[in-house]
């Protein structure tokens, strides 16, 4: 069956699910290479260093499982959202057809990388609420509604924290306060872009939404603040210094400074696309999101560096 509109079932069609797909996995993925080449030249790959333990080949192929099951679970995710939609049984058939093929994949590859850490069996406590309400916009037609954004995006800020355990083959309690700090930014600064794009696209006749969506920028940036202020208050310097990692307390502070500075400059930006609109220029959902680029990417290296 020819797509619909050029829309094909076997790919996100959606900008800005690229970003959110590609962006916080390279961020995280990165570091743990460095980490296990590090490892590699320290000592025979899968060998146990005396100062901490190495990630040897086990964890390698857990980060390795991690990702394919991300991909692959979000396409599988994205066709079945086209199957919600479709009105007539021939479309919905064609539309299943990367069901069978995507989701057998996403679950080896879930299950392979549960059986090489079964500890990760932690995050299906973070992963269920957050795909139950995706899942359940979807197929209540609302694929794209806020919560339904909001959920999937946070989902994949979760990626950091997951990637960052499975890297030092670590315990949920002793992942490092720089990976949560990362989740946190990520989760914060792209649940951001599901207003802003809203607010020029499909709600841009709704009165209050531009509003809403300033507010929203502005409250992400203020609780980001807040949580970086709480880390300091609790623990003072000596926030992010946690197992299997070194970062010292100003390594870390002006990094949380970069990250405070990109969600201030994409509030400033909800504020700018629509006051230039309302002023004559033309702003489609292709246009913001190659406007949306250069802070996907700095935002990206951000948590890089953070990791490293």
């Amino acid at each position: 069956m020819s797509p619909k509109h050029g829309i094909t079932p076997w790919r996100p069609n959606q900008h800005g699910a690229w970003a959110m797909l590609i962006a916080p996995a390279v961020a995280v993925t990165v570091p743990a290479l460095h980490h296990f080449a590090n490892a590699a030249s320290a000592s025979s790959f899968g060998s146990s260093l005396s100062s901490s333990p190495s990630p040897g080949w086990r964890a390698a192929l857990t980060v390795f499982a991690i990702l394919i099951a991300w991909f692959f679970g979000y396409f599988c995710f994205f066709a079945l959202s086209l199957v919600a939609k479709a009105r007539t049984p021939q479309r919905r058939r064609g539309y299943t057809k990367p069901l069978y093929v995507y989701g057998p994949i996403a679950c080896l590859a879930m299950v392979a990388a549960l059986f090489l850490q079964p500890a990760l069996i932690v995050w299906a406590l973070f992963f269920t609420p957050l795909m139950t309400i995706a899942l359940w916009e979807t197929f209540h037609g609302r694929p794209r509604s806020m919560a339904s954004g909001i959920a999937t995006t946070v989902a994949s800020a979760l990626l950091v924290p997951v990637i960052t355990m499975a890297t030092y083959a670590t315990r949920f309690s002793n992942i490092d306060n720089r990976a949560w700090l990362s989740f946190a930014f990520l989760a914060l600064y792209f649940s951001g872009t599901v207003p802003l794009v809203k607010s020029m696209v499909r709600e841009w006749k709704t009165p209050g939404f531009t509003q809403f969506s300033i507010l929203f920028h502005a409250g992400c940036a203020i609780a980001f603040a807040a949580i970086v202020v709480a880390l300091l208050a609790t623990q003072f310097l000596n926030i992010f210094s946690a197992s299997g990692f070194s970062a010292s307390g100003h390594h870390i502070i002006w990094q949380a400074g970069l990250m405070e500075l990109v969600l201030i400059m994409a509030a400033l930006r909800a504020w700018w696309i629509p006051f230039t609109a309302a002023h004559g220029q033309t702003w489609t959902a292709k246009r913001i999101g190659m406007w949306e680029i250069p802070l996907v990417v700095v935002s990206a290296l951000i948590v890089m560096v953070t990791l490293w």
